[in-house]
């Protein structure tokens, strides 16, 4: 990861950062799709998104350039309640840019969907638990967060490119948090990361993902590093800066990677998981308890991220596409140098939503 003149969202969604102590929390709803497509944007074409004047003051820790860099962690310092955030807009094969309503609120439990974030464990029909999903992410160096059915996303969240070690890593102005209401995954199959990266030094995802229920009760958290990721190397490399891969393009893949047939020399093919293929596998890093012992190499890749949002057990994740040769001293998790996209990315993670287990 290297700077950048600025942090950018990409084409489609607006994400407004939340910077208080504990990270912030964001909820509403999301980009919808239409038809596929492959359209890539113009790299010459920065997407920008207009906040709304109702949580446009922000304030933030400072990070290091470079995610090589001694980048530091800021303690959490207060608790200034959730951000309520997000996009309800429709996206046309173009991928154009849209704008969302954002408020702050006391408990980041409204959004346009009328959704009820107070649901239980269990309704009072007795009939299936309406439970939001809270999700934590952050990246080295972008990701979108969505979800769906196994064919298509249906709702998506991002992009975020990080361009500074500390908008990865610190309190504040590091990991996002996500809440993500009930009414809206309805229907949904999988949840998703579509991640892309620099090509210098490191590259990794970090996430948790649970089950919100009522009276402030959690189902048991899904990390990255939890069995059940899988992943699809699309090939179609993307340097931050110029918004990612569009959502239509996104949904195209999507349908590639389930018919398996893609370039054998530049992708996985189709899908993969941790125990992987000749193609590659889902790679698992370090926790976030692993002191960054002050430079980059294999099993200490990153400096911690802000521990008041990001719990221990959470573990880096990234693509391998040589596992026989690909390991220590070597790291999927290093950039290795040498030009091109060896990794062969952009990324697409997958995990079915089956395995967020329901609050309790």
């Amino acid at each position: 990861m290297h700077c950048l003149p600025l942090r950018t969202i990409s084409a489609g969604a607006l994400l407004l950062a939340a910077c208080s102590g504990d990270g912030g929390t964001s909820t509403g709803t999301a980009t919808e799709t239409t038809s596929p497509s492959t359209t890539a944007p113009s790299t010459g074409d920065t997407p920008t998104t207009t906040p709304t004047s109702s949580d446009t003051s922000v304030t933030s820790t400072t990070g290091t350039a470079g995610t090589g860099s001694d980048a530091t962690t800021a303690p959490a310092t207060s608790d200034t309640g959730d951000t309520t955030q997000g996009v309800d807009a429709t996206t046309t094969s173009d991928a154009s840019t849209s704008t969302a309503s954002a408020s702050t609120s006391g408990d980041a439990s409204t959004s346009s969907t009328g959704a009820d974030s107070s649901s239980g464990a269990e309704s009072s029909s007795g009939g299936p638990v309406e439970s939001d999903i809270e999700v934590v992410i952050t990246a080295d160096n972008a990701y979108a967060f969505a979800y769906g059915t196994d064919d298509s996303i249906s709702k998506y969240y991002g992009g975020v490119e990080a361009v500074t070690a500390g908008q990865i890593f610190n309190c504040g102005e590091g990991p996002e948090t996500y809440v993500i209401p009930y009414a809206e995954t309805i229907g949904t199959t999988q949840l998703y990361i579509i991640a892309w990266a620099d090509s210098a030094v490191t590259q990794g995802v970090l996430a948790r993902f649970r089950r919100k229920g009522g009276g402030g009760g959690f189902g048991e958290d899904v990390f990255t590093g939890t069995k059940g990721w899988q992943v699809c190397a699309t090939g179609f490399d993307y340097q931050p800066g110029n918004g990612g891969p569009p959502l239509a393009q996104i949904n195209d893949f999507i349908g590639k990677c389930n018919e398996g047939k893609l370039d054998p020399n530049t992708t996985s093919v189709g899908w993969v998981d941790d125990i992987g293929t000749q193609y590659g596998a889902v790679a698992f890093g370090e926790d976030n308890t692993t002191p960054y012992d002050g430079g980059p190499k294999a099993g200490n890749e990153f400096p911690l991220v802000c521990q008041a949002v990001m719990p221990n057990e959470a573990h880096w994740m990234w693509f391998n596409w040589d596992p026989p040769n690909i390991k220590p001293p070597k790291s999927p998790f290093l950039w290795p140098g040498g030009g091109g996209n060896p990794d062969h990315q952009f990324l697409i993670f997958r995990l079915a939503a089956e395995l967020l287990p329901d609050p309790q």
